[in-house]
């Protein structure tokens, strides 16, 4: 079964969609489980270091999976269109918006993750009609462009969290993101962004094996 054949057939092979299933509900399992004991909390002059942790560790770790032929091979053979699509629910980044509003996050942190979120919410289902009528899109400028925004958006988020929080010294008054280390809100940081920037490096990484096809090798 060939990359483009898989991709068409289903949302990913049964052999390693349900034990991925399985993966991810113990992660998110793990993460309330965490934040119901309070982990994430930090003193407002400390940096969010198990936070950061918790965002980044996963795309690390799916990084060096997606260095064994078998991992890479599956990863591979998901529809392009589930992984493009799955970036419409960064719409949930709005929740910063409603929450800064009520005076629960700093302003800046917000403006930056929850518009950032949006227009990538905005921009997914465009780019899966795309991929629909056309799976060269895979190959298109403006497709890498979408994974680019999509990416600098959490470098914007984190880096306007560390300076709302004054971890970088940039603001006069430093407000507190406390707010993001208790649930509901902390799955955003902790779960649902190392998720879809794992989604990001598995579209990439179709698009460089595309690419790669189309030029016979």
């Amino acid at each position: 079964m060939t990359y483009l054949e898989a991709s068409e057939a289903q949302i990913a092979r049964p052999e390693f969609a349900k034990p991925m299933l399985v993966l991810v509900v113990v992660w998110l399992f793990a993460i309330v489980l965490l934040g119901r004991a309070g982990v994430f909390h930090t003193a407002p002059s400390d940096p969010p270091a198990l936070t950061l942790l918790a965002m980044l560790l996963p795309p690390l770790l799916f990084l060096f999976a997606m260095r064994l032929s078998w991992f890479r091979t599956h990863v591979l053979s998901i529809n392009p269109i589930w992984l493009n699509g799955m970036q419409g629910l960064r719409i949930l980044g709005a929740g910063f918006l409603f929450v800064a509003a009520y005076g629960h996050l700093p302003v800046i942190f917000a403006f930056f993750a929850g518009w950032g979120d949006v227009l990538v919410a905005f921009l997914a289902p465009l780019v899966v009609v795309k991929l629909a009528a056309n799976r060269a899109f895979l190959a298109s400028p403006r497709y890498l462009a979408f994974h680019i925004i999509g990416l600098l958006d959490f470098v914007g988020a984190v880096l306007s969290g560390l300076v709302s929080r004054g971890t970088i010294p940039f603001v006069a008054e430093p407000q507190s993101t406390a707010a993001l280390a208790s649930l509901p809100l902390l799955l955003i940081p902790c779960f649902a962004v190392p998720l879809w920037i794992c989604l990001h490096i598995a579209a990439l990484a179709q698009r460089r094996e595309f690419m790669k096809s189309q030029r016979g090798g």
